[in-house]
């Protein structure tokens, strides 16, 4: 038998914890001393708790964790009505997940200044955007090899930061397939959009990515194999426009492989800052 305090340590309940079980009828003292009044626990009990903390979990009342306990029922109905309350708490996670993803969303769409037409281009405002990011420069043969190595180490440095990502994620390209030299090097940016700053490193930069008054854009509906035209519409508008390119083009994903196994209904909007 143990008494208050030394059943308070094994079950990590307070004392206070036990008292109130016990008024409510949840945890009665296997003993109380009639002449002291101490009360006494066996370690029998510690199954108890363990329900109970279950119990609470599966945000049942204290009300109903006193008759669920005192109704002596199975552990195979116990663990039935637990397993029904797990089940709907993931539902409602998954409902909020999407509703948290679907809220992001429509931030970073009030950000970016909305969508532009399709295939039309257009000039619009954008705001700061709080981003982390990997840039490297190689030769195009890497393309693939590099970004899904930057990809991947941007991710997992995000996540090992406690740092949630938004969505859509973007690359930024400073030198791209349309602006090589004869050493078929690019300069790329693979963006994560995140919820908050956090601490970089001298690989992984975290930065607002800045605003612009006048930036140049154009969607993409359909696969990245089909995509030069409409980057050659893009560079072309700008030059019979008399504008100047002011910094890398950015390229946002707005839907891709997660969203869809059809590539004909990715949605690819490109960005380039004029002036």
């Amino acid at each position: 038998m143990f008494k208050i305090g030394e059943f308070s340590k094994m079950s990590g309940l307070s004392i206070d914890a036990l008292h109130h079980y016990e008024k409510m009828d949840i945890l009665i003292p296997k003993q109380t001393d009639q002449f002291s009044g101490y009360r006494y626990y066996d370690a029998e009990q510690l199954i108890t708790v363990n329900k109970i903390t279950a119990l609470k979990d599966a945000n049942f009342s204290l009300r109903e964790i006193a008759d669920i306990i005192n109704s002596n029922i199975s552990i195979k109905e116990l663990l039935i009505l637990i397993e029904s309350k797990a089940n709907s708490l993931e539902e409602t996670l998954i409902k909020e997940t999407d509703r948290l993803n679907r809220l992001r969303n429509n931030i970073f769409l009030i950000k970016n200044g909305g969508i532009p037409l399709m295939n039309e281009v257009s000039i619009k405002k954008v705001e700061p955007i709080l981003v982390a990011t990997i840039r490297k420069s190689f030769h195009t043969s890497k393309f693939d090899e590099e970004l899904e190595t930057m990809w991947s180490d941007v991710n997992q440095y995000i996540e090992k930061s406690g740092v949630k990502r938004t969505i859509p994620c973007m690359m930024l390209y400073h030198v791209g397939f349309w602006s090589l030299d004869e050493s078929n090097m690019l300069d790329v940016e693979v963006v994560e959009p995140v919820t908050r700053t956090f601490q970089g490193n001298d690989y992984v930069k975290v930065y607002e990515l800045p605003s612009s008054d006048t930036i140049a854009c154009i969607v993409h509906n359909g696969s990245f194999e089909t995509i030069g035209p409409t980057f050659d519409k893009l560079f072309k508008w700008i030059k019979q426009n008399n504008y100047k390119i002011v910094g890398p083009l950015r390229e946002i994903y707005h839907k891709g492989d997660w969203a869809t196994d059809n590539k004909d209904e990715y949605i690819t909007e490109l960005q380039i800052p004029i002036e």
